[in-house]
């Protein structure tokens, strides 16, 4: 009798787990579908009041034909509208508040030009009002569509576009243009700076709630036709003023991301380094602009013996982990300390001789290693509070990596990672928690032994505080999966 009501115990403790669980998530699902022409890619643009937007596309040029799908809150297909883009590229598209804003570069034979063009369209797919030409650059050479890059604020209060082009003695030329909520023009700089064009790179740039501008950038010196020295920048643009700040001159940058701070409305660089002219990375850097000192703080801070002896892809002769890890996600906290997670990739080509026939053929394949995932957790000083390490170890080959890699969802207690679990051979999908204080917890967030199911990490994004909308190949056609979080 003891030991029957002991296993009642138990059955009501998984019980009430289970329903704890189910609590805290739930999935929903689109119905499995079969993809229909060349459209073979999406991505999730995001989810309003009228459903979640998602688009499709043939190549990742995104030329050619595009389709945007519009699927209500329960993940039912309701409409589909293809956009025809012959002789252009799709540059960015915004789903806004009131509209769904398409932005194209597109080339206007008349005057052998590339003009950026952006249109307004309502959420049944329906135009509003008429193109708006944003900007016009010279055709460099044949097939080039421009180099526009087009970046929205936060509050979405501002757009800042950036395209170049070289001087008439080779300097390079940036290009500003700033507009606002509506698209209209507030502000136009064009900057000339004493470097060659084909030696200064914009490696990304982003624009705050006030409408500055920060750019970061990549010099290449050179001494006889030789590199000499290789020196990454952040170029501050406020109104009309252009500051440049030195990153560093010293350290080896392996990795590198610019992120918007939301609670100061600035820019922070989050990065690994190492020692010039060696292998590996043996630490962290962030770097931000002191405005009361009118110059760049740059913070740096060793990995310690104990996480690199954790992380299993790493030299320990030297001291150093692989330089194939990246960073995932940068994420500022409000405390002024930053979480960065980065994953550990490496792409190697392998050659081989087959017979056919009796005559020997040269074959070549890409194999695409997804190795570990590495969460650090800096406080506002740079210092490490914890780190957490998780091995996944995905290889795939000839598939550009398309299901691998992992789906970040950002929640104000707690982080998750989500990603396809090859490493058991199961075909389930893993799911970490790791919470505020380091705390981490693993589970399966889905269970395969009746539908084959693996999530595409790529084309899938967190579209509020508390939803995720994943793509998915289940049965080998595509799902939509929302998760929903209390």
């Amino acid at each position: 009798m003891q030991k029957y009501t002991l296993n009642i115990r138990i059955l009501t403790w998984l019980i009430l787990l289970f329903c704890l669980s189910a609590k805290s998530q739930v999935l929903q699902w689109s119905n499995p579908t079969k993809l229909k022409g060349a459209a073979v890619y999406s991505k999730v643009l995001g989810e309003n009041e009228y459903g979640v937007f998602l688009l499709r596309y043939r190549n990742r040029f995104y030329s050619k034909n595009v389709i945007i799908e519009q699927y209500n809150h329960h993940l039912a297909l309701e409409q589909s509208k293809t956009f025809d883009l012959k002789n252009a590229r799709l540059i960015k598209l915004y789903l806004l508040e009131n509209s769904i804003l398409f932005v194209k570069s597109s080339y206007y034979k008349a005057n052998q030009s590339n003009q950026l063009i952006a249109q307004h369209y309502s959420f049944d797919f329906k135009a509003q009002g008429e193109p708006i030409l944003l900007a016009e650059a010279d055709v460099r050479e044949y097939g080039n569509r421009g180099n526009f890059r087009l970046r929205i604020s936060d509050d979405h209060s501002f757009y800042s576009l950036v395209f170049s082009n070289p001087a008439e003695n080779g300097d390079m030329v940036i290009h500003h243009k700033l507009f606002d909520s509506n698209l209209n023009e507030i502000h136009l700089k064009s900057i000339q700076l004493p470097i060659d064009y084909e030696d200064f790179i914009i490696q990304d740039f982003l624009v705050t709630n006030q409408g500055d501008v920060a750019f970061l950038t990549n010099s290449i010196y050179k001494q006889r036709r030789r590199i000499s020295n290789m020196v990454q920048s952040m170029y501050y643009l406020r109104g009309d003023e252009l500051s440049d700040y030195v990153v560093t001159d010293s350290l080896e940058i392996k990795a590198i991301d610019l992120v918007y701070d939301r609670v100061n409305d600035k820019p922070r660089l989050v990065g690994f380094f190492g020692t010039k002219d060696e292998y590996g990375i043996v630490g962290s850097l962030f770097f931000e602009i002191d405005d009361s000192l009118n110059c760049g703080l740059l913070n740096t801070s060793l990995f310690a013996e104990e996480l690199i002896d954790e992380i299993s892809v790493n030299d320990r002769n030297n001291g150093t982990v692989s330089e194939g890890f990246q960073i995932l996600k940068t994420i500022p906290r409000n405390d002024g300390g930053t979480l960065c997670i980065a994953e550990q990739k490496e792409i190697a080509t392998e050659d081989d001789i087959v017979m056919v026939n009796g005559i020997p053929q040269s074959t070549s394949k890409n194999v695409y290693n997804f190795n570990e995932i590495v969460v650090l957790n800096y406080d506002s000083s740079g210092f490490l509070d914890w780190s957490k390490v998780i091995t996944k170890n995905q290889t795939t080959i000839n598939d550009g990596g398309y299901f691998s890699s992992a789906v970040v969802y950002v929640g104000d207690k707690y982080i998750q990672l989500l990603y396809n679990d090859q490493l058991r051979n199961t075909g389930d999908i893993m799911q970490y928690t790791i919470y505020n204080n380091g705390k981490m917890e693993s589970n399966k967030l889905l269970k395969t032994e009746l539908d084959y199911v693996a999530i595409i990490p790529a084309e899938s994004k967190q579209v509020s505080s508390n939803k995720v909308v994943i793509s998915t190949s289940k049965n080998r056609r595509f799902a939509l999966l929302k998760l929903i979080y209390d």
